[in-house]
C-alpha cells in the first residue's frame, strides 16, 4: 500500500490515501503504470501522485516493486534490454515515458541512491567516464587520466 500522508490509513488493500492538502503541487502523477522485465510483469496499473516538497515512502515487503517503481522514475530500465514501461509518468506536467525524452536530463532532474553500489551494465572504466562524457569532450589520453584520477580518489 502506498500512503502521501503518513498520517491517514488506506481505506482497503491496494489503495492509496490521499493528501487533503489542496495547495500542494503534484511532482509526480504516475497513471496506469506497467512494468515488465521481458514478459514478466513486474508492476501493474500503478497510479500515485507524489506532492512536491512532501516525503513519500514505500513501504513492503521484498520482491513487492519498491525498487522497481523507483527506478521507473528516472528511467534506468533503459539501459538494460528487454525492460519496458508503460503508462505515463508525468514529471511537472511531463510524460517521461514518451520517446525521445532526454533521459540524460531527466536524470541531472531525478536522481537515483542506491544502500549498495549500482554500476550500469557496463565496464568501470565506461561507468566513470559515462558522467564526464556527459558535460566534457575529453581526448582518449584525457578521459584515461580522468578516470584513473577517479579510481586513485576512491582508493581502487
Amino acid at each position: 500500500m502506498f500512503h502521501s500522508d503518513i498520517n491517514q490509513s488506506s481505506a482497503g488493500e491496494g489503495q492509496i490515501a490521499h493528501s487533503t492538502d489542496t495547495t500542494a503541487v503534484n511532482a509526480l502523477e504516475i497513471k496506469n503504470l506497467n512494468f515488465f522485465y521481458g514478459s514478466f510483469q513486474g508492476l501493474k496499473n500503478i497510479n500515485l501522485n507524489i506532492l512536491e516538497r512532501r516525503v513519500t515512502a514505500f513501504i513492503g515487503p521484498s520482491g513487492c516493486g519498491k525498487s522497481t517503481l523507483l527506478r521507473t522514475l528516472n528511467r534506468m530500465y533503459d539501459l538494460y534490454p528487454g525492460q519496458r514501461a508503460e503508462g505515463e509518468i508525468n514529471f511537472y506536467g511531463e510524460n517521461i515515458l514518451e520517446k525521445g525524452k532526454d533521459v540524460n536530463l531527466l536524470r541531472s532532474r531525478i536522481g537515483m541512491v542506491f544502500q549498495k553500489p549500482t554500476p550500469f551494465p557496463m565496464s568501470i572504466y565506461e561507468n566513470i567516464a559515462f558522467g564526464v562524457r556527459l558535460y566534457e569532450r575529453l581526448s582518449k589520453a584525457e578521459m584515461d587520466e580522468r578516470v584513473e584520477w577517479a579510481l586513485n580518489k576512491a582508493a581502487l
